[in-house]
């Protein structure tokens, strides 16, 4: 299989650290245009989920040609110089199971690269694949200069070769961890004629940006409405009774329904997405007598794109009363006294 870096510009596949998993540098500038080119395909929404509920959107495109970054509602869920849409599942468990990666609109296959490992980039260091930073990945031609890329696959996942026509919605891959990534998604980018679109707007980095504007979408009617703007939302949270970590959550490493009563701690951890500075953070664990027994309530003087936080307390004398213990966590938004839960989770374990 041939190697797409040999006919593609290295800087398709690189990735400072500093920028997020999946983000790609902007190859070329064109003078500004009112209305997207051409030609462009319409596109279907292009992984085998329910957007929203198995699966979000974690970052979109970045409007901002300057150092900040600024996604088509004029949020900040995206890191600067992010030039797709990274549609993530909530965990590696999630991943191992399988979620298929669709084409986006009919075309031939172009480029295809497959091999390379799925470890977050955390672990092992941008140095060492920074040379694959969109992973395993495949690029569909679909004509009028219009290309559509799906990167960070699984490895040994992919279903299509180069030359081969596809359809819209067949299957071309896995989503997983591959390249230069922290979670399992799909990186989805539409390039035309070597300049990254949204394809929310249907405008580059280099067009005005009128807030909300998707009048000139290329995603087709039934998708652009199924993936309503989500800036903040839950994504996986549990019980664990040692320390917990985001790595091993991810992992399924604390995914029981039961733990003995006689563990000397107990932890409830929650992972979610969209934090903004001022958001207040509710966290609670609730006794089988129903007393809550430990509670965290914060205003966060940070937003952040993707959150992990916890709570736990250590056995009383005699052990952990056995039974059913209830965990909650809510993120709410707005002013004193008129917050809106904006993501929400409850969890519930047996100790026994």
């Amino acid at each position: 299989m041939r190697d797409i870096r040999s006919t593609l510009p290295r800087s398709f596949f690189l990735l400072p650290l500093a920028l997020a998993a999946g983000a790609l540098l902007i190859l070329a500038a064109v003078p500004a245009r009112a209305n997207p080119p051409d030609g462009a395909p319409s596109l279907a929404f292009p992984v085998d989920c329910h957007i929203n509920l198995d699966c979000s959107v974690q970052k979109y495109f970045d409007h901002d040609p300057g150092p900040g970054a600024k996604d088509y509602m004029c949020g900040d869920l995206v890191n600067d110089k992010h030039t797709g849409i990274d549609i993530r599942i909530p965990s590696y468990v999630d991943m191992r199971r399988g979620v298929k990666v669709l084409a986006a609109a009919p075309g031939t296959v172009w480029r295809t690269r497959d091999g390379i490992e799925d470890i977050n980039v955390r672990e092992i260091g941008a140095e060492v694949v920074d040379e694959y930073g969109l992973g395993n990945v495949v690029v569909i031609d679909h004509g009028n200069g219009w290309r559509s890329f799906y990167g960070h696959m699984r490895k040994g996942s992919l279903t299509v070769k180069e030359g081969d026509h596809v359809e819209a919605g067949q299957q071309v891959g896995l989503i997983g961890l591959s390249g230069l990534t922290e979670f399992p998604h799909v990186h989805f980018m539409i390039m035309h004629n070597k300049e990254a679109i949204d394809p929310f707007t249907g405008t580059s980095v280099n067009d005005p940006l009128a807030c909300g504007d998707t009048g000139h979408a290329l995603w087709n009617p039934t998708t652009l409405a199924a993936m309503a703007y989500t800036p903040t939302g839950p994504l996986i949270a549990g019980f664990s009774t040692d320390k917990p970590d985001k790595e091993s959550a991810n992992n399924g490493v604390y995914d029981k329904a039961q733990y003995p009563a006689s563990a000397p701690t107990l932890f409830f951890w929650a992972t979610y997405f969209g934090m903004k500075a001022g958001d207040r953070q509710v966290m609670r664990i609730v006794a089988p007598d129903g007393k809550v027994i430990v509670n965290f309530d914060k205003i966060m003087e940070k937003g952040r794109i993707l959150g992990f936080n916890f709570i736990g307390l250590k056995a009383p004398e005699g052990g952990f009363a056995r039974g059913t213990y209830r965990a909650e966590f809510q993120l709410l938004r707005g002013d004193s006294g008129n917050d809106k839960i904006v993501a929400a989770m409850a969890r519930t374990v047996e100790l026994q």
